[in-house]
């Protein structure tokens, strides 16, 4: 097809056949669907990334250290903080000097300058002894502002095999909804041959 079949054919009414098909296939409006709220997800975070000035804005606390004032599942909201900005008894995200991967969140309980560089010495508060380790300023990720509680309970329940097989079940029960829904609907323009 040329570039002008292309755009006569679109001036001609393809946007129609496009909207029938939207209308009449459900796996269509499925994929569209869940192409609208993954779009929508990611805007979402990538604009806390920016006013938070942090990668991880958000984060689900995974266990008990900081327990009564973070429990677990608890969504956590995260904003980017220079390290000289930071003080003893704010509560803290970091990667672990141990693991870089796993973030960690405790409360700063001494912060110490060595040879012009910063380090925090943190504890969970629910934990009986200080971390056995001095955070360097490099591996903080933010600083805790806020937590919706326990909304994050489903995300830590979704991450392993359970997760998958649910999020496969939602897709096919979405596609069999508008398929059902899409056999209900009387067709437009189409007679039934008698002969």
């Amino acid at each position: 097809m040329s570039e002008f079949e292309a755009t006569t054919s679109l001036k001609n009414g393809s946007i129609t056949d496009i909207g029938r098909v939207i209308k009449t296939n459900p796996v269509v409006r499925v994929i569209i669907l869940i192409a609208i709220l993954f779009g929508g997800t990611m805007g979402a975070v990538g604009v806390m990334r920016v006013v938070l000035q942090t990668d991880s804005p958000l984060m689900v606390v995974s266990s008990g250290s900081m327990i009564p004032v973070l429990n677990v599942g608890d969504i956590i909201v995260v904003r980017g903080a220079d390290p000289s900005t930071v003080t003893v008894g704010t509560i803290i995200i970091f990667h672990s000097p141990y693991d870089y991967s796993e973030p960690i969140v405790h409360r700063v309980i001494v912060i110490d300058h060595d040879n012009g560089q910063i380090f925090f010495q943190t504890k969970g508060d629910n934990n009986a002894v200080p971390d056995g380790w001095r955070v360097p300023a490099a591996n903080l990720m933010g600083v805790y502002v806020t937590k919706l509680p326990y909304i994050g309970i489903l995300s830590l329940e979704l991450r392993g095999p359970l997760g998958w097989i649910l999020i496969i079940l939602l897709v096919l029960l979405i596609i069999a909804v508008e398929y059902n829904e899409s056999k209900h609907q009387p067709t437009k323009g189409v007679q039934k041959n008698t002969s």
